[in-house]
């Protein structure tokens, strides 16, 4: 079994930057997703520390592309919605275009591409990408730029957490089972960390998930870690309402404090970014 550690959101605020960088030292986390568009992504696409890929993003911030080509995705400030829902009742009532969904996710892509990136991964905000209209466009993309793995968000049996992560993780399930196969593309068997965040987050935890998991090959662990300090920026006001700082610290301390490596050979697994796999 290989086992991914990825932490989402680089390139969003300094303490996530901070967090990214001293895990990859330290040998816990082994990748991370880059958000193009968050206001460091020059400085996080440096990050030598972890593997990168690219964290798309239709829902906070400004778009890559000119606004104006994006109508049905943004708002009359030419940003994104910055909200979950009024982006999914969007589109529920068939007012988003995907042609414009996929022309901004290759824009985010050749934007990582200028910034010296070579994705291993894609995955996205809030996993928007794995509503049933969406997944077929991240494959094409990460076919049409060779990018071997994508992720697909199930976490495997009944989870243990709070109540809005077992939603979560059972509408994405459902999600998953109407996904279909591409050529090129693989999807990790399983992940873990999506009902389970902050505190919950836990070496005992995932070792727990592994042993409960058949046949699983690959499993990535979805994690945001950060190290916020006193003087550091708020987080910008165009990517709206965000809970994520709640989860900084709490998960940066549960993966600094050790005992991932034990729970993984105890499992028989091998920890690895995703170019890592054979």
């Amino acid at each position: 079994m290989y086992v991914v550690i990825n932490a989402d959101d680089l390139g969003l605020h300094p303490a996530v930057q901070r967090a990214v960088d001293e895990l990859g030292r330290r040998g816990v986390l082994t990748s991370a997703s880059l958000l193009v568009n968050g206001p460091l992504a020059e400085q996080a696409a440096r990050t030598t520390s972890v593997a990168l890929g690219v964290h798309l993003n239709i829902l906070r911030g400004r778009p890559v592309l000119p606004a104006g080509r994006l109508g049905t995705l943004v708002d009359t400030a030419g940003n994104f919605l910055g909200d979950y829902w009024r982006l999914a009742r969007r589109a529920a009532a068939g007012r988003l275009d995907l042609r414009q969904v996929e022309d901004e996710w290759e824009a985010q892509l050749r934007r990582a591409l200028d910034l010296g990136v070579q994705p291993d991964h894609l995955d996205s905000e809030k996993h928007i990408h794995c509503w049933p209209a969406l997944m077929p466009i991240v494959c094409r993309l990460a076919r049409r730029y060779n990018i071997a793995w994508v992720r697909r968000t199930v976490e495997r049996g009944w989870p243990i957490g709070s109540a809005g992560g077992l939603l979560r993780v059972l509408l994405l399930r459902w999600w998953a089972g109407r996904h279909r196969p591409a050529d090129a593309v693989r999807w990790p068997d399983a992940v873990w960390g999506i009902a389970c965040q902050g505190r919950r987050l836990s070496a005992r935890r995932l070792g727990a998930y592994l042993r409960r998991l058949e046949s699983a090959q690959v499993v990535e662990v979805v994690c945001h870690p950060g190290d916020p300090r006193a003087d550091d920026p708020p987080l910008p006001d165009a990517y709206g309402r965000m809970r994520v700082a709640r989860q900084w610290r709490a998960e940066y301390e549960t993966l600094a404090g050790g005992g991932w490596r034990e729970v993984l050979q105890e499992a028989g697994a091998s920890l690895v970014s995703y170019r890592d796999v054979p």
